[in-house]
């Protein structure tokens, strides 16, 4: 596939490609395995048969062709195996390089959604600071209003009761307190 249509795929979609190609190689290798134990088997077979058909040879060259034919399968096969492991090799290290590059962008992803995370808290952490501050000036603000309020209505109340004291003192007859 071209690069440009295996970064428009998703993630998904490319671990399926991997895993597909996963299985591919994993048959490969059992065929190569079944292929390889026929090998062995025939080279068996023609090990033994080998000293028999010179015997034959030497009467009849009809099992030079055979033999000749036989060889030219076992290349046959020997190089359709070189082929097939060659192309499970390749498919394999274009997979493996493709995760890696999924993996790294990945983390390079994390890595961005972390840091904007953090700077989010952070600007959420000096507002809340700032608030508390605000709240702690309008409470100071709140109490000396208060005080000066309580000093005024004490000294409103203090001028009150001097007056009815002075008042009382002289309609009674009372005398006052300078004496």
């Amino acid at each position: 596939m071209a690069d440009r249509e295996l970064r428009r795929m998703h993630r998904a979609e490319l671990i399926e490609i991997i895993y597909a190609l996963k299985q591919s190689e994993d048959q490969l290798k059992a065929q190569n395995a079944a292929l390889t134990a026929q090998l062995q088997d025939r080279q068996l077979r023609l090990e033994s048969a080998g000293s028999i058909a010179q015997a034959a040879l030497e009467l009849n060259n009809v099992f030079a062709a055979a033999q000749a034919a036989a060889d030219d399968y076992l290349h046959s096969v020997q190089a359709s195996l070189a082929d097939t492991n060659a192309t499970a090799a390749n498919t394999l290290s274009q997979a493996r390089s493709e995760a890696k590059r999924i993996l790294e962008q990945a983390q390079a992803d994390a890595d961005s959604l972390k840091a904007q995370a953090q700077q989010e808290c952070d600007a959420m952490t000096a507002a809340a600071a700032q608030k508390h501050t605000q709240t702690e000036a309008d409470c100071k603000a709140m109490v000396e209003r208060a005080e000066q309020e309580v000093q005024q209505r004490w000294q409103a109340f203090d001028h009150k009761a001097n007056e009815l004291l002075d008042q009382y003192r002289s309609t009674d007859g009372l005398p006052s307190e300078e004496t």
